[in-house]
């Protein structure tokens, strides 16, 4: 398809609000020689949510978003996007944005031309143009700086942009490569509250890969925790953090210590499931492990502070203490 005829959602002609649409990735595989990069991934996403996956290097995550944007064949399985399979489209004709961890600003472009170059490519008349780039300009908050150079921002204001050129074509699905990586610490906490307060104005379906725990429990409608090419586990925030499905994802996003301990001495619960800590325990329990409470308290030393500890029989001969140490 030739980059003049490239597809634009009719809410970017005529000026309306667009709406998120359904994706779904059905058993995909990708493999690199030996290493299988997504060994049957499946993941259901609605329309408008807001999905992070999250998960080690190598895990996977990265390939998926390259292969829902078309800039990655996958070996076997299907991309599908509101009901309609695009696994053959090319990546001009599926109507996403995309935000890659490099900024990728055009240096010879101000910031509102960076924004209407989507636009322009599209054959969207120059009026609408104009007041299609101002309204994301405004979206992200940078409409002082729409005639500065890509080498006249912050770096965080560069993302801004980048996030204001891929929504500014309204885009079906929003995809973000690890945007805020390349950040300081304090930009980027509160560039993913802008991310969030734009995708929830907006109500673009968006998927958002991370390798930052703490940023995908911040944002997402849900997470999914990958390991190895495929899904340990997709929940919301608070059900991931209270009732990790796998020790893999109880350890990665960093929520219990294992303990090692001899089976047959486990304490009967002495707390109720209150907490958030209280219930990865209770996971443990109902998936057969054991007592679904412990009681443990630590010094840094790592010994007990005011007696003994309680012991929950765990998998692979390790029980689970649901105090983190400080």
């Amino acid at each position: 398809m030739s980059p003049t005829h490239l597809p634009v959602s009719d809410s970017v002609a005529e000026g309306k609000p667009g709406h998120g649409v359904a994706v779904n990735l059905v058993n995909l595989c990708r493999s690199y020689g030996p290493i299988h990069a997504l060994d049957g991934l499946t993941l259901d996403i609605a329309p408008g949510e807001f999905v992070a996956l999250l998960g080690p290097s190598g895990c996977g995550k990265t390939t998926a978003l390259r292969v829902v944007a078309g800039l990655e064949d996958a070996d076997s399985g299907r991309v599908e996007v509101g009901g309609k399979d695009i696994t053959s489209v090319p990546t001009s004709a599926r109507d996403m944005g995309m935000v890659f961890q490099a900024y990728s600003l055009f240096p010879h472009m101000t910031a509102r031309q960076n924004v209407e170059f989507g636009l322009r490519l599209r054959r969207i008349p120059s009026r609408r143009r104009a007041t299609r780039a101002s309204e994301m300009l405004d979206l992200v908050e940078l409409s002082d700086h729409a005639d500065r150079y890509a080498h006249q921002l912050s770096g965080g204001q560069q993302q801004r942009v980048a996030l204001a050129r891929a929504l500014a074509i309204e885009p079906q699905v929003l995809l973000l490569d690890e945007p805020l990586s390349a950040l300081d610490a304090k930009v980027r906490a509160q560039l993913r509250d802008e991310i969030r307060r734009i995708q929830l104005e907006v109500g673009t379906t968006t998927l958002f890969v991370t390798h930052d725990q703490e940023e995908a429990l911040a944002v997402a409608d849900r997470v999914g925790v990958m390991r190895a090419g495929n899904l340990e586990q997709l929940a919301s925030p608070h059900a991931l953090y209270a009732r990790p499905a796998t020790p893999f994802v109880a350890d990665f996003v960093g929520l219990t210590n294992r303990l090692r301990h001899r089976r047959g001495r486990a304490r009967q619960p002495s707390r109720d499931l209150g907490s958030p800590a209280a219930g990865v325990s209770a996971a443990w329990g109902r998936a057969g492990a054991g007592p679904s409470r412990i009681h443990c308290s630590h010094r840094r030393s790592g010994r007990s502070r005011h007696g003994r500890h309680g012991e929950l029989p765990g998998l692979d001969g390790e029980s689970v203490c649901s105090d983190r140490v400080r």
